[in-house]
Formats: structure tokens, C-alpha cells, sequence
């Protein structure tokens, strides 16, 4: 079993976060893959000149190298056309990771907050190891996070480190990750993942995800815990994360809660029909979601973003 699966706590340590570093590297490579075009009549190719990447071809302006004029197409078109190129290197990529109190729970292997970290972790450390350029924000908690400095991987993993903390659960954050923010207002042309356990939005929200997804490619994981809707009818005791108390003793801060067969099997019905509308609404803006089981390991999912172009 990866040692990623069922890590020993769901709090991670420096050394976990370390080890995240070898999954990273060992991903593969990614399959070469026409990039995004943020403009209508936009065309990127995999053709490559002076080690760059070409990214359109288009009538010749005069601000234009004349060393990239396409002679073929001008000769055939009888106007000049010009090559416009981009560092094949130069990947942008912004990562937006948003945990509700929710996802401090999990039924098998580790918490649902603890897999989108580990997820997160290895996006870090493989954008570093191929020299990517990567932005982020995290929202956990009433905690917020956010860099633009793609040489800030140190800062990023302590606050991915710090958001595996349970204590987390007790405060739910109501910050939108995607929106009222200048990482995401002036996204241009980036790979944009969005981890997050939510499934509902504002209008405001909304209009602001239509805007990213406009001018970035946009790739939404989720992860459940599908265990969730298989549990055994009973009385369950569960812990008040409204409540927080270290000095907790018998029943305070827990909550006995009824489960029928039929309520857990029209919970499950509820939650899969929200889903596949969210999911529907999603591919409308343009967006690709992606939905995963937490007993799948981190690096698979992390293997299926590298296999969306969303990682190199």
C-alpha cells in the first residue's frame, strides 16, 4: 500500500510534506498536448523554432521580427504572415485549494482535507521540479493564504502543513477562493486547479468563475468519501466541530445522530443530483471536473491532472 494512502495521522508533518518531493518526480512525463487559447481564432501548435513554442500565426505588423515571417503562407495567401512564439518552458500555473469544515472527515485511510493537501503538496513540489511558474491561494479555517512567487515552495508546504490541523474544522471559511482576488482577477492564460470540497456558489462567485474559465484552462477536483452512504443503520456519536473545548469531557461537544437506511440512501441520491448538476454547470463554463474517491492514492490523481496538461 502507497504510504500516501493511509498516512499515519491525518495532521501531516515536514517529513510527509518532504516525501511528496519523490512522488512528484516520479509522475512520468506528460503527453505533449496543444495548449490553451484563451482568444476565439487563437491556434497553438506543437511546431517549434528558435526553442520556443509557437503560439499564432497572423497577418505581419509592423512590430513583428522579420526573422518569423512564415514565407510559405505569404506566398500562398499572397499576405504576409508572421509566427508569434512562446517560451515552451514558461507553464503558469495557479493553485486554488478551499476546505470547508466538511472535509476534516473521512471513513477509510485519512480525512478528505488530508488527500487534497497531500494532492496540493505534490503539484507544488513537480511545478518546482520543472521550473513552472506557480501562484496559489489556500482558504482554510478563518486562514488565508496567498503568493504569487513561484520560489515561495517553503512557505506554501508550512501552510499546507498547518491547514492538515483538525482543529481547522471548527471554523468554516466563507472566502471565495476564485474570486475578490488579484491572483484570479489577472489569470491570464494559466492552468488553473481548483481543489475544494464545496459544491454550491453565489451569483458573484459564479460571474467571476465564468471569468477565469474564459482566460485559463480551468481543471475542478473533488473528493469524496462515497463510505459515507454505506454506513451501517444506527446511532452514531459525533463530535460538535462548533464546539471547541481541549478540556472536553463526557458528552460535551458530542452529538448523537440517527441513521436509517432510507435517510442514508436519500442522502446519497441528494448529493449525487447536486453533483451532476454542479458538474453540468461546470462543463457549461468550460471547466473539466474531475471526481475522486479518497481511497484513491494522491499520486493517481496527480498522474490524472499530468495527463489533462494541467502539470508537466
Amino acid at each position: 500500500m502507497s504510504p500516501l494512502l493511509s498516512p499515519e495521522s491525518p495532521e501531516l508533518d515536514d517529513a510527509h510534506l518532504a516525501l511528496l518531493a519523490h512522488y512528484a518526480k516520479h509522475l512520468g512525463r506528460a503527453p505533449k498536448a496543444i495548449r490553451f487559447a484563451p482568444h476565439s481564432g487563437e491556434r497553438r501548435s506543437r511546431q517549434k523554432g528558435h526553442g520556443m513554442e509557437m503560439l499564432e500565426l497572423r497577418a505581419y505588423q509592423a512590430s513583428d521580427d522579420l526573422r518569423h515571417i512564415d514565407w510559405r503562407v505569404t506566398a500562398r495567401t499572397g499576405q504576409t504572415h508572421t509566427r508569434l512564439y512562446a517560451q515552451e518552458n514558461d507553464h503558469q500555473r495557479l493553485l486554488l485549494l478551499d476546505l470547508s469544515s466538511s472535509a476534516y472527515f473521512g471513513t477509510r485511510h485519512t480525512f478528505i482535507s488530508t488527500r487534497f493537501i497531500q494532492l496540493a503538496g505534490i503539484i507544488a513540489w513537480r511545478s518546482k521540479q520543472q521550473g513552472d511558474t506557480l501562484s496559489y491561494r489556500v482558504t482554510y479555517g478563518n486562514q488565508e493564504h496567498a503568493s504569487n512567487k513561484s520560489a515561495n515552495l517553503s512557505a506554501l508546504l508550512s501552510q499546507l502543513k498547518d491547514a492538515s490541523q483538525i482543529a481547522h474544522r471548527a471554523s468554516a471559511s466563507n472566502t471565495s477562493i476564485w474570486s475578490n482576488s488579484l491572483l484570479t482577477n489577472k489569470a491570464h492564460n494559466k492552468d488553473v486547479i481548483i481543489l475544494t470540497d464545496k459544491q454550491n456558489w453565489s451569483d458573484s462567485e459564479e460571474s467571476a468563475l465564468i471569468r477565469l474559465a474564459q482566460h485559463n484552462s480551468v481543471h475542478w477536483i473533488q473528493i469524496i468519501d462515497s463510505n459515507l452512504f454505506n454506513l451501517p443503520a444506527g446511532q452514531y456519536q459525533i463530535v460538535d466541530s462548533q464546539i471547541v473545548d481541549s478540556q472536553m469531557t463526557n458528552n460535551q461537544g458530542v452529538k448523537s445522530v440517527s441513521i436509517s437506511k432510507n435517510s442514508m440512501q436519500q442522502a446519497k441520491l441528494d448529493f449525487f443530483a447536486e453533483n451532476s448538476r454542479m458538474k453540468e454547470k461546470l462543463a457549461s463554463f468550460g471547466i473539466r471536473h474531475q471526481i475522486f474517491d479518497i481511497t484513491e492514492a494522491p499520486e493517481k490523481i496527480a498522474r490524472y491532472l499530468l495527463s489533462q496538461g494541467a502539470l508537466h
